[in-house]
């Protein structure tokens, strides 16, 4: 059995290595992990997310390997922050406990000294024990001063160091969702917002529109001015998306050329009407160099809506966006379709709404 195992192995390695070659990506540790998952089969969304790229004739490019990776593998990175940032929570805890204890404990050595002396003073006390218990009540409290600041700068230090332990987790936290060529949503953060918001609307029984977004033929434009004009461009259209909506809407890049738009609380004519805005705000303006004036064209995009039905799939939800913007594209780009576009045999069937759990909503 072990022997069949290490040839399986063997023989996904090798697959590997043969599609790496094929698609002229670089052979590092990185990237080998991406394409051993790949040929595996082991996360379906990893393979639709390069078989997308393969089919579409794309390039993979060092910035698109390491989106990739950033994707699907860097929730190690998140773990390891996660871990190390509880321990030293721990420990800043901990150490802050002590501390609570040690001035508890003094307090109460304190509180039997000044019961002590003031037994002294009882039953006619002479001048000179007055003047003895005074001095040492003197020294007691002077101690007993020194030691709560001594406390107070030990616990703000605490204080500081689990705050800037709180930041980092939330800087990581916020990495792990955020694309970090464009700055936007991330695949991720778009899963957890749609869910969301789908969950939302089973509460309320209100609306939220889906827009799926792709920048019209992308790949001459890449492949004629190159992959870093390619990368302001993607920011560029990301840039406006951010800049359109508002709110609750969450911007977000879906992955490669593509972009999504969740809208919550809007119908499928008011994501038309921003749709359209967006598609030609964009459209007006030609891109151009600034070092060199070089005149790269027009930005155009292709945009297809579909709104979330009550009780449906989510993955029925995104394949009605899909195909309207498809759509789009084959009726000549640079234009908005949405579900009631579609013919009526690809509009997908919506289950009757049922009373479901939200936490058994299918993604």
């Amino acid at each position: 059995m072990r022997s069949e195992q290490v040839d399986g192995a063997r023989a996904i390695a090798e697959q590997a290595m043969t599609a790496m070659a094929r698609y002229d990506v670089p052979a590092t540790p990185e990237n080998y992990t991406i394409w051993y998952a790949y040929v595996a089969g082991s996360d379906p969304e990893l393979v639709k997310a390069l078989n997308v790229v393969i089919s579409n004739h794309g390039t993979f490019t060092p910035e698109r390997n390491a989106e990739i990776y950033e994707r699907f593998f860097s929730r190690s990175r998140l773990d390891q922050t996660v871990q190390s940032t509880g321990e030293g929570l721990e420990s800043a805890m901990t150490r802050v406990l002590r501390l609570l204890g040690d001035f508890d404990a003094d307090q109460t050595a304190y509180g039997h000294k000044l019961a002590q002396m003031s037994g002294a003073l009882e039953g006619g006390s002479t001048a000179e024990t007055v003047q003895a218990v005074l001095r040492q009540l003197r020294q007691e409290t002077r101690a007993i001063l020194v030691k709560n600041q001594e406390l107070e700068h030990r616990l703000a230090r605490s204080k500081r160091e689990i705050e800037q332990l709180r930041q980092n987790l939330e800087s990581v936290r916020r990495d792990a969702l955020t694309d970090p060529l464009t700055g936007i949503a991330n695949r991720k953060q778009f899963d957890q917002r749609l869910r969301e918001a789908c969950a939302a609307a089973l509460e309320d029984g209100g609306a939220v529109a889906l827009v799926m977004v792709d920048i019209d033929h992308f790949k001459a434009f890449n492949d004629r001015f190159g992959h870093r004009v390619g990368d302001e461009v993607l920011k560029l259209v990301a840039r406006h998306l951010r800049n359109q909506v508002k709110g609750r809407d969450t911007p977000a890049r879906y992955g490669g050329e593509e972009f999504a738009l969740i809208l919550p609380s809007t119908t499928l004519a008011g994501a038309g009407v921003l749709a359209e805005q967006i598609r030609k705000s964009l459209a007006e303006h030609s891109l151009t160099s600034r070092k060199t004036d070089l005149r790269y064209g027009k930005v155009t995009l292709s945009l297809g809506i579909a709104v979330y039905q009550l009780g449906e799939r989510l993955d029925d939800l995104l394949q009605r966006a899909d195909r309207a913007l498809y759509l789009a594209k084959d009726k000549g780009r640079n234009r908005v379709c949405t579900e009631a576009d579609l013919p009526a045999d690809a509009q997908a069937e919506v289950p009757a709404f049922t009373t479901a759990k939200l936490d058994r909503l299918e993604t």
